[in-house]
């Protein structure tokens, strides 16, 4: 039994330190790994770099300005974009403009674009650094997207209404311009485009009638008192342009009115108010409406 006990092995104090020291390199070396894969992970997961166009409503006959906007991450040392619309677009004086962006505030060095309305296209290229002495000028990410162009023009005076897509697209010009941007000295392709849309809209046009016109004959004269008293007292039928027949601008359409219009034609009262005795639109806030104008 004592042999037994003689023959073990002890445990020392200068064992238990090696297992320490190498328990301590093995979690510093977990550590730094999974800082690394953290880091790579991180790479992988930064926002994917991204060109697009914006959205504007736009008037027949009005100017527009539509955003170019970019996504990267990292130092953007230039980029270009290719950009295809309709031909037939009812676009007249279409150019772009990188100079009112964040981006252009740097003043780049080289900026070369092109629009081609026969064949509905436009490319554009920017570099910040192209001359000597290359001081390296970049732009930095801001985390979401910015705007890194405006393509500026107006919409013909004639046009309908219709939507104008624009949609990056790469292979225009000569030599063929794609959508990238130039990350530090390495050019990163952007598939991820996205279009967008200047929607040409008519605005509705407002009825104009003259005050006191009940019957909408384009005159005021004892034939809109009496169609007043035909459809208040007789169901006749009502006004086309309610607002016609508030003679006296209350915003009600009743008894009152007729009243104040033989004033006017028989009593030397006031005429009236606006729209008269001209034809117009309606400046008082009421509830009547006009379903038809003159």
């Amino acid at each position: 039994m004592e042999a037994t006990r003689r023959n073990r092995v002890p445990w020392c104090p200068a064992s238990r330190s090696s297992l320490e020291i190498a328990t301590g390199w093995m979690a510093i070396l977990l550590l730094v790994c999974g800082i690394e894969v953290a880091v790579l992970s991180s790479t992988c997961q930064g926002q994917e770099p991204m060109i697009g166009v914006g959205e504007v409503t736009v008037e027949p006959g009005s100017s527009f300005s539509l955003s170019v906007i970019g996504d990267w991450e990292g130092l953007l040392a230039g980029y270009s974009f290719s950009i295809a619309f309709p031909s037939s677009a009812p676009i007249e004086n279409l150019v772009v403009d990188v100079y009112g962006t964040l981006v252009g505030s740097i003043e780049a060095e080289y900026v070369q674009e092109q629009v081609n309305p026969d064949e509905g296209t436009i490319i554009c290229g920017v570099l910040f650094d192209a001359l000597p002495p290359f001081g390296g000028q970049t732009v930095p990410s801001l985390g979401f997207p910015q705007e890194i162009a405006f393509l500026l023009g107006e919409i013909s005076s004639a046009a309908a209404e219709q939507d104008i897509i624009f949609t990056p697209q790469d292979g225009f010009g000569d030599p063929p311009i794609m959508n990238m941007f130039v990350l530090g000295t390495r050019s990163v392709s952007v598939t991820n485009l996205i279009p967008g849309t200047i929607e040409v809209s008519i605005p509705p046009v407002e009825p104009v009638f003259i005050r006191g016109d009940v019957n909408m004959d384009a005159d005021v004269d004892i034939a809109d008192v009496i169609f007043h008293l035909d459809y208040t007292f007789l169901s006749g039928p009502l006004p086309i342009c309610m607002d016609a027949g508030d003679a006296n601008d209350d915003g009600i359409s009743d008894i009152s009115d007729a009243i104040f219009l033989l004033y006017y034609f028989f009593l030397a009262g006031p005429g009236p108010w606006v729209p008269f005795p001209d034809p117009g639109i309606d400046w008082t806030d009421d509830s009547l409406g006009c379903d038809q104008g003159l």
